[in-house]
């Protein structure tokens, strides 16, 4: 009986304007009752929120699917709401490719607080993750960024392996420090031993630090021109090559087509792969062979890798040098016996 009268009371309350006090009395029956249908019909026209009105609707139709009116109610609706998020994914992209052209204009900073503010907003998709990934200096906000990247592609076995590559840097500072100091980005580095330095064990470890942040300091006062790991290893490369060019040219003069040049020229490329591999070694910078090779998540390689690969690449470039001298020594041999002419 008291269910009915406070039907009455909010019908009454509803037609007369007083929609808050109608809707509130409504709440209150079909708390007590979750099964009348006539208080959901409604507070399909109360509520202010439109995906409460749209369950409504729907506790409507589950009470009574023959309502005809509050189907076609329903689907007006759906059709409004699914216009919103079209609305609200368009503006986003929108926001997200001005994002993407201040960033290829060099406003970093300018993209990355235009990003910030959207995450702010609510849900981003794929490409803002990543677009946040790749500009942000922060470490904590890349394997954010990763996370989420891997929340729309679960399977991404690349974006795995940066994310553990991320966590790696995140436990060791130092590498970090190092690497980014070896790309040149100096303000990094600096950050990256300076987050080092609050946990330094010792009072020495401490002063190693402050003096590495003080010569990269100085560094980026004086604006030294940085050279890319990229030069370094192809400038490094390249010296056992020019090197055991110059012997081969001493041992076999204007003719390359001598008796024992194609063995040579097989040593040649020995000596390129070598001096790669000792170049390789000797640049800290993060390289895909270190993780392809070696399982290296932070891509520097670690010291036994590396004087591995250092090793090897010494024993590529010494052999083929030593088979000139032993082929030198051969040639020496021969003329002294008369076997070969002036």
């Amino acid at each position: 009986m008291r269910e009915d009268q406070l039907l009455q009371q909010a019908i009454s309350a509803a037609r007369a304007g007083r929609e808050l006090t109608a809707r509130d009395i409504f709440l209150e029956i079909i708390e007590a009752n979750p099964r009348n249908e006539v208080a959901w019909m409604w507070l399909t026209g109360l509520l202010d929120e439109l995906d409460d009105c749209i369950y409504a609707c729907e506790q409507v139709l589950k009470l009574n699917p023959l309502n005809d009116p509050i189907r076609d109610y329903l689907s007006q609706l759906l059709e409004k709401k699914q216009t919103r998020i079209d609305s609200e994914k368009s503006l986003l992209e929108g926001r997200v490719q001005q994002a993407r052209q201040l960033a290829a204009a060099g406003r970093d900073q300018e993209a990355l607080e235009l990003l910030r503010s959207l995450m702010n907003a609510g849900p981003v998709g794929a490409e803002a993750w990543r677009l946040l990934a790749r500009l942000s200096p922060d470490l904590n906000e890349q394997i954010l960024a990763t996370q989420k990247l891997l929340e729309f592609k679960p399977g991404d076995s690349h974006l795995g392996q940066e994310l553990e590559r991320l966590r790696h840097f995140q436990q060791n500072p130092l590498e970090l420090a190092a690497m980014y100091e070896e790309q040149g980005k100096l303000n990094e580095a600096i950050s990256a031993y300076g987050q080092a330095a609050v946990t330094a064990r010792t009072r020495g470890e401490w002063d190693s630090l402050y003096w590495k942040m003080a010569r990269l300091e100085n560094l980026r006062q004086e604006n030294i021109a940085h050279i890319s790991p990229v030069i370094s290893v192809a400038r490094l490369t390249a010296g056992p090559p020019l090197l055991y060019l110059l012997l081969m040219a001493v041992q076999l003069g204007l003719n390359p087509f001598a008796e024992t040049a194609g063995i040579l020229w097989i040593g040649f490329l020995f000596v390129l792969l070598g001096g790669f591999m000792t170049a390789l070694a000797s640049v800290r910078s993060r390289h895909r062979l270190w993780v392809i090779l070696f399982k290296d998540v932070g891509a520097g390689g670690s010291q036994s890798a590396r004087t591995l690969l250092a090793l090897t690449g010494w024993f590529l470039i010494l052999l083929p040098h030593l088979l000139l001298v032993v082929l030198a020594y051969d040639r020496l041999v021969r003329f002294t016996v008369g076997l070969l002419p002036w």
